[in-house]
């Protein structure tokens, strides 16, 4: 380039070496002829060592030898390495030795790989292949696994129930023995076990592992197991207890005399649960102190618990959904008390009967379904649609149902699911929420009270019974039904909560709810006389902590004379009006003090109390 200029000549040269680079990246572009021509050293599969070079010659549309083209090359016998298995490598075209020798040409070298057969090798480029075929003799070798140097382990199914549930409760676990390669292992000689499985933590409810050992039994432990394997695998089954946990296994290879390897040779695995099974018993309790909030409007709410657990009395998984009910009022039943309703009484004779895909309950000796009625608002209510049926003891799968139609029979009552068993003598109640009782329940995943349903965490739930709190119904369900009038007829107003969860054979049915009064208790003395010494009466109030008028309470005494030398007796009597020591509808007793015999100075302390309320002491002093 004798005279360009000098910043003209770098120019030109730069592009022409950009121009060169741009042509080697992109020459496997161009080939469009490709030939394969191999070397034939009279390959043998008993000679390893030897090999026969492939060589691919690729040129361009004109002819031209393309250096620097990426050939692909495959082979379906052989290797393309001596030292490992390699059927599928990659070489450039040369740009050949200083004469041009090997211009245009990519080799590689085939060794024979303890194969024999006729090996094919085809070269690929641009979209075009060309093969050669070549002869390895001798007979094929097959190489010799070696000992483990790595176990793979599968589990089939890593979530199980526990046992007897109707659920998923055991699991298939595949173990592979592998040499270093990643290929199966030797198995152990005849007769010998290769393969050790044992528990490094688990529930303790009685879960196993079983599989076949080396004399072809089966065999099974709650604590370690050994087996042996079959073209590098064994496989076992893990079977679940009656707990729920977590399952640790760790399995270790042995050798030819059921030896640990050096170093060892193990895997281990937690990732097997066993969830405690559905639920199938519910205990309700209620405690004591601190259960009712007075919500400010004449309306009290108690709390109460669930407690939910499997057959075996594991707690249920967090998120189990128990269903809730409540019934205030019973409009008809087969058990005590006897109720007069409205123009005929029930008949505690405890035979209704059910059959098995049945969807009715019938009860021939009472004969009221369609007729019985009893007072609420004042007005005549019979059994409607939706009225819970309760079976109090059928099995739990019976227990609750709800009218699936207006009975048109007095002694077939239809309900809205098949009964599962057949069974007589059965005591029920049909009754519904008429006073005005609510039940909700606890979602620990919303921040407000669910009505009719809880959801359990650790096994237990949290409710609450919501109720109105004033004179005409504070202590429903608290105290005997035939006692409280209040509402018509008499032995109506029982108060049943019902807890079931779906799709399981959990429900139970209990009557320990009520519309409790809220703690402490007063008996008041509305007379004003703290002391008699003369037969005369007592004027008491009965009342909750918020001052609620408390009916039909009985009146506790209790008699201690400090000083009776003259035969001093003293004894209640039934409240004015009534047969009996209880309140009245007003939480009112007019108590009688009888007073008899004595000598002056003669005394005694009468205490009266409700419950557990602090005693009203009334002195008695002979004059």
């Amino acid at each position: 380039m004798k005279g360009f200029p000098a910043m003209l000549k770098i120019a030109v040269f730069s592009s022409l070496a950009f121009m060169l680079l741009a042509c080697q990246s992109d020459t496997a572009k161009n080939v469009t002829t490709l030939t394969l021509t191999s070397s034939d050293t009279g390959l043998d599969a008993a000679f390893p060592q030897r090999f026969a070079t492939v060589t691919a010659t690729a040129h361009d549309s004109e002819g031209n030898l393309l250096r620097n083209a990426t050939i692909e090359f495959n082979t379906n016998l052989g290797s393309f390495s001596a030292d490992s298995l390699l059927r599928n490598t990659s070489a450039s075209t040369s740009r050949g030795d200083a004469g041009g020798e090997g211009e245009g040409q990519a080799k590689v070298r085939l060794y024979p790989a303890a194969d024999a057969g006729t090996a094919t090798v085809t070269a690929y480029v641009n979209g075009y292949s060309q093969s050669v075929d070549l002869t390895i003799n001798g007979a094929p070798t097959t190489p010799q696994p070696q000992a483990p140097a790595a176990i793979a382990l599968n589990v089939a199914e890593k979530a199980l129930l526990v046992a007897g549930v109707n659920g998923s409760d055991s699991s298939t676990i595949t173990l592979r023995l592998l040499q270093a390669n990643g290929d199966p292992a030797q198995d152990a000689g005849e007769g010998v076990n290769n393969l050790k499985v044992s528990f490094v933590s688990q529930p303790g409810g009685g879960e196993y592992l079983s599989g076949q050992n080396a004399a072809d039994e089966l065999v099974q432990s709650d604590s370690v197991i050994t087996v042996n394997s079959r073209n590098g695998a064994a496989v076992l089954t893990l079977s679940a207890g009656t707990l729920p946990g977590v399952v640790e296994l760790q399995a270790e290879a042995l050798d030819d005399n059921g030896n640990s390897y050096s170093p060892a040779v193990l895997t281990t695995v937690s990732a097997v649960s066993i969830a405690s099974g559905p639920a199938h018993s519910i205990a309700v309790s209620y405690p004591i102190q601190n259960a009712i909030t007075d919500l400010g409007n004449g309306i009290y709410r108690r709390i109460g618990g669930l407690l939910v657990t499997d057959r075996y009395g594991n707690k249920v998984s967090d998120g189990t959904v128990v269903n809730l009910g409540i019934v205030d009022s019973v409009i008809l039943s087969n058990t005590a008390p006897v109720i007069n309703y409205g123009f005929a009484s029930s008949v505690a004779d405890h035979a209704a009967a059910t059959n098995a895909g049945i969807s009715t309950l019938s009860d021939a000796g009472n004969s009221l379904f369609s007729s019985a009625y009893i007072t609420r608002n004042n007005n005549e209510r019979y059994i409607e649609q939706s009225d819970r049926v309760l079976l109090l003891n059928a099995t739990a799968a019976d227990k609750s149902r709800f009218v699936a139609a207006k009975p048109q029979q007095v002694s077939e009552l239809s309900v809205n699911q098949p009964y599962t068993n057949s069974a007589t003598e059965l005591s029920y109640i049909v009754g519904a929420s008429l006073l005005g009782a609510q039940v909700s329940g606890v979602d620990p995943d919303k921040a407000e009270l669910v009505s009719g349903q809880a959801v359990t965490v650790d096994g237990n739930a949290s409710f609450y019974l919501t109720y109105p709190a004033n004179r005409h119904t504070i202590l429903t369900g608290c105290i005997d039904p035939l006692v409280d009038t209040r509402h018509q007829p008499a032995g109506s107003a029982q108060v049943w909560l019902v807890a079931g969860v779906s799709n399981s054979s959990a429900t139970t049915v209990n009557n320990q709810a009520c519309f409790s009064a809220m703690r402490e208790l007063k008996l008041l003395n509305l007379s004003g006389n703290s002391s008699l010494s003369e037969s005369g009466s007592v004027l008491l109030q009965a009342l909750d902590a918020t001052d609620i008028e408390l009916p039909f309470l009985n009146i506790n005494s209790n008699i201690n004379y400090s000083k009776n030398d003259g035969g001093l007796n003293v004894a209640v009597a039934n409240c004015q009006s009534r047969a009996d020591k209880r309140t009245n509808l007003l939480g009112q007793c007019e108590l009688p003090v009888l007073i008899t015999g004595g000598t002056s100075g003669d005394s005694a302390e009468l205490s009266l109390s409700i419950g557990q309320s602090t005693p009203l002491q009334i002195s008695i002093k002979i004059p």
